[in-house]
This record gives structure tokens, sequence and C-alpha cells, in this order.
């Protein structure tokens, strides 16, 4: 089917940016696999880094969403369809098939990506909340080692607050 020449363009522009989203769920999704393989090796350094580059592309996904909804609110208003919010898939009826089936498998592959790094992101939170959660075991465990029982003193020593507080780690605050 020919289309005007501005409707041909906001297609173009909407497939382009559907390209572009799908690369960048690609690179997040490579970056969460990177801050999995960091987590097990417990580098905090390394995980603010991707953590960091992750944020980045999540920016970077929310701009390019954003462009899309605009080129569809267009492509909609030049098809004079008129809703508040429009989708892809309701202006799939004013499209030739094979216009339809591009832009189709391209938002299809989007989905399976971001319930891709979704799945990813809940392994990562699971393994970063087991480690936090370690973490403060291992820390309620040493204080309780080092902190001597409340009713135990050694021979000629006056119980005093902040040998309760810290044990007798020359600790004072």
């Amino acid at each position: 089917m020919e289309y005007n020449p501005q409707i041909q363009d906001l297609l173009n522009s909407l497939e382009n940016v559907l390209v572009q989203e799908f690369r960048t769920l690609q690179s997040l999704i490579t970056a969460t696999k990177q801050e999995r393989i960091l987590l097990n090796k417990k580098d905090p350094d390394a995980i603010m880094m991707i953590v960091e580059e992750k944020e980045a592309l999540l920016d970077q996904f929310g701009l390019l969403e954003e462009k899309r909804r605009m080129y569809i609110t267009s492509i909609a208003n030049s098809f004079n369809i008129k809703l508040n919010s429009v989708t892809l898939e309701e202006i799939y009826p004013g499209l030739d098939e094979v216009e339809k089936d591009r832009l189709s498998r391209l938002y299809d592959g989007i989905t399976m990506l971001v319930q891709q790094s979704r799945d990813l992101n809940f392994g990562n939170q699971a393994l970063a909340r087991t480690a936090l959660d370690w973490l403060i075991s291992a820390q309620s465990f040493l204080l309780s080692i080092t902190n001597p029982s409340e009713s135990y003193y050694p021979p000629g020593v006056k119980p005093s607050v902040e040998r309760a507080t810290f044990g007798d780690l020359g600790m004072k605050a």
C-alpha cells in the first residue's frame, strides 16, 4: 500500500525507534547478566558501575518509549483514529500486511526482551537480598560474640555505659 509521504516518514521513524528500543533492551539484558556475575563475585564497586550503566539504558529506553508513543499517536491521527491513548495494535488496521507484520514482529520481540529483563532482574534482586541477609546475620553474630553478657564483668571492672554498649572493643561514642 502506498502511503502519503508524511505517513510513510512517520512509519519509518516508528520502525527506527522500535529497532532502537530492541537494541537498548538487548544491551540492558547483557548488563543484567553481567550484574549477576558481579553479584556472585561480591564486587561492590563493579556492581555500582553496572547499575549506573543499567540506569542510563533505562533512561534511554524511557525516551525511546516516549518517541514511540508520539509516532503512534501521529500515525493514528493521520488515520483518523481518535482515542486518548493509542497503542500500536490500534493502528494495524490502517497498515498493509507487510508493514503490519514488520512492526508486529518488532513489538513482539521488544515484549519478549522486556519479560526476559524482568526475570533476570528478579533473580538478581534475590541474589542481592540473600547477600544482604547474610551480611546482617554475620554482623549480628560478630556483635554477639564480642559483647560480653550483661551479668558478667571481669573482677575489679565496674560496668559502664560504654562497655555495655560496645563491649571491650575500645570504641567510644
